[in-house]
């Protein structure tokens, strides 16, 4: 069903950046806004918002999609232009948006018809709705995080002398499926000098004593993803590896601890980037510290030393600080959050004290 509270808000932000019309074309945004996924990449399904002209759903005839989803559906064949259905909609003499996933094929045959008076990039609109979340987006993102916990608990039993970085990542995958998610879990599992390299892809490397064990997994649970992090050391930890990660958790709840509707982002990564820097690994964090969440598992939007824009509540997004030595090992620490009134909440409840694995 269409979702008038979502189509509000990215109305007010449409207005904010001077559109009053916009086409979204990206699957995940027409589920988000409508709660259908589109199929068939070469049969478009397209929402047209507009304060004017209200709310439209331009589909396919030979799609089968429920009837009652409380927005208006204007069907086109096989034998249709696309372009020409939907300029029928749009006003023509105003600019129109879109997301930034519009096939250019698509909007090139748009301009042909004089569908608008100009043609812009509307991801900004879309962005800043999405950043908000509703408490139903909420309540599925901490269920969501709840698996991904369960998941992880189970995670400390899968290893052995021996075993390989893809055979561990095969059987935490197939895990996410038990404990409810909606496919088989994304796992990176790294080894040794392997953690240091921030999106290893599991391979043959096989564990021995000393390894650190870099743990990084979730999936999506009804449409909502997880994401999570934790560093385990095998049979031994070194003092070097001891400190290390004894530096990045505590700049993983520094941060978390630090976070204030109304400062910016940039300024949540200097809390954690300083005191990571000030413990004299700042070159070797070589990552923003976090992305928003949602409906992707990077939802746009970043905490980094490059966004000014404010965190304000009802955004969620990762805390994922990490130390990365070359040849040695690496280590990261990562919790998704929710920003409240007065700091945020930690949707991860799994242990972040260092742990010695197979003793």
């Amino acid at each position: 069903m269409l979702n008038q509270a979502r189509i509000d808000g990215l109305l007010k932000y449409m207005d904010q950046i001077g559109l009053s019309q916009m086409l979204i074309r990206n699957p995940v945004l027409v589920r988000y806004f409508v709660g259908i996924t589109p199929r068939g990449a070469d049969r478009a399904t397209i929402l047209y918002v507009s304060k004017k002209n209200g709310v439209k759903l331009i589909l396919n005839e030979l799609t089968n999609y429920p009837k009652e989803l409380g927005v208006d559906q204007e069907f086109h064949g096989d034998q249709d232009n696309v372009a020409e259905v939907i300029s029928r909609y749009t006003i023509h003499d105003e600019p129109l948006g879109f997301d930034g996933e519009y096939p250019a094929k698509w909007l090139l045959s748009l301009r042909e018809f004089g569908a608008a008076s100009d043609y812009v990039l509307g991801d900004r609109a879309l962005n800043l709705q999405r950043a908000h979340k509703d408490a139903e987006e909420m309540e599925l993102l901490r269920e969501a995080s709840r698996m991904n916990d369960r998941v992880m608990a189970r995670v400390r039993g899968v290893f052995h002398d021996g075993i390989t970085e893809k055979e561990a990542a095969g059987i935490i995958s197939r895990m996410f499926v038990e404990e409810g998610a909606d496919m088989p879990g994304w796992v990176i599992v790294a080894f040794g000098p392997n953690a240091a390299n921030v999106h290893h892809i599991p391979g043959d490397a096989r564990l021995k004593e000393g390894d650190a064990i870099l743990i990084d997994m979730g999936s999506p649970r009804k449409g909502y993803h997880s994401d999570m992090t934790r560093t385990f050391f095998w049979k031994s930890v070194g003092e070097k590896q001891r400190a290390v990660y004894e530096l990045v958790k505590n700049a993983n709840i520094a941060a978390e601890n630090a976070i204030r509707p109304g400062m910016k982002c940039s300024d949540v990564d200097k809390v954690a980037r300083d005191l990571i820097t000030e413990g004299g690994y700042g070159p070797y964090f070589t990552h923003r510290l976090g992305h928003y969440i949602g409906v992707d598992l990077h939802d746009p939007g970043d905490i980094a030393w490059y966004n000014p824009d404010p965190v304000e509540p009802t955004m969620a997004f990762s805390c994922e600080p990490g130390v990365y030595l070359p040849g040695e090992f690496g280590v990261r620490v990562e919790d998704l959050v929710i920003v409240t009134e007065d700091g945020c909440e930690i949707l991860n409840s799994d242990n972040k004290e260092l742990e010695i694995l197979g003793l």
